[in-house]
């Protein structure tokens, strides 16, 4: 299993983050990781409560957080894999530290629609609070692969504007009218096993349904914080198991812990390949 990126981060995956919010990666883990990933899948979608968390989404889909926090393959994937790297090296952090996992399935002919949203649940502020989604099965428009609203991060950012519990309670905007007023324009990607989009926090994204008969869609999130973030303490944001953050300093950065474990760190990867 390897432990850096398979293939090159290049200065376009870079660029294109910066520009969209949001960037498909191809082919960051080999074979073994795939895999192994897609065998624990299976087994959390057969039991799900005997692997993690539940949450609302959960039921016409399977939907299980905090996979990371028991030992197996989704722990070794977060710990060990180059993901800490991929991401760190795209978003131009120098740390990277593991927050949240979760496993999505949509079966086939499943109805479950993610509505468009930003990521505006964590308890963190910042720019470098992205999520990494990790094809374990093929992704493509039939089976209700992610879209993407392209630059809206920029927006967000640029006027320091959050929405829902991490913006104290500001109303989501209609992003279809956003969408139909073309300010904005909506990307998105097939995907194979083992190819990742990686998106801002500040992106918001859609997926509908699965249309597909025979194909079910799953995939990997996994949520980190980098440098930049500082604990947000607003009220109803979501909670980190074991860990109270409305209890946090507000403004200062997490410091590595069980609950928010260092996975990569720039200086240390240099020295490593030196």
């Amino acid at each position: 299993m390897n432990t850096r990126p398979l293939n090159p981060i290049t200065q376009q995956h870079v660029d294109d983050y910066a520009r969209d919010g949001v960037v498909c990666l191809r082919q960051m883990f080999d074979a073994d990781w795939i895999g192994a990933l897609q065998e624990g899948a299976a087994r959390v979608i057969a039991d799900p409560d005997a692997y993690g968390l539940t949450g609302p989404s959960h039921g016409a889909m399977t939907s299980v957080s905090y996979l990371w926090r028991k030992p197996g393959i989704f722990r070794d994937f977060a710990l060990n894999s180059p993901l800490g790297e991929v991401v760190g090296r795209v978003i131009g952090a120098a740390t990277i530290q593991l927050f949240h996992d979760h496993l999505f399935h949509k079966p086939p002919m499943s109805p479950k629609e993610m509505v468009w949203h930003p990521d505006h649940f964590w308890p963190f502020h910042g720019t470098m609070i992205p999520n990494i989604w990790t094809a374990l099965s093929p992704v493509n428009a039939e089976n209700g692969r992610i879209e993407f609203l392209a630059g809206y991060h920029r927006y967000c950012v640029e006027n320091g504007v959050r929405f829902g519990p991490a913006g104290g309670g500001r109303e989501f905007p209609d992003f279809k009218a956003e969408i139909a007023r073309g300010r904005f324009e909506v990307i998105s990607w097939d995907l194979e096993p083992g190819d990742a989009v990686l998106f801002h926090v500040d992106t918001p994204h859609y997926s509908k349904g699965n249309d597909s008969a025979t194909q079910g869609r799953t995939g990997l999130a996994v949520r980190v914080i980098g440098n930049d973030s500082t604990w947000c303490t607003e009220p109803n944001l979501a909670p980190i198991p074991g860990l109270d953050y409305r209890s946090m300093t507000p403004g200062t950065h997490p410091e590595p812990s069980e609950f928010l474990p260092l996975i990569w760190s720039r200086d240390s990867t240099a020295a490593r390949a030196a």
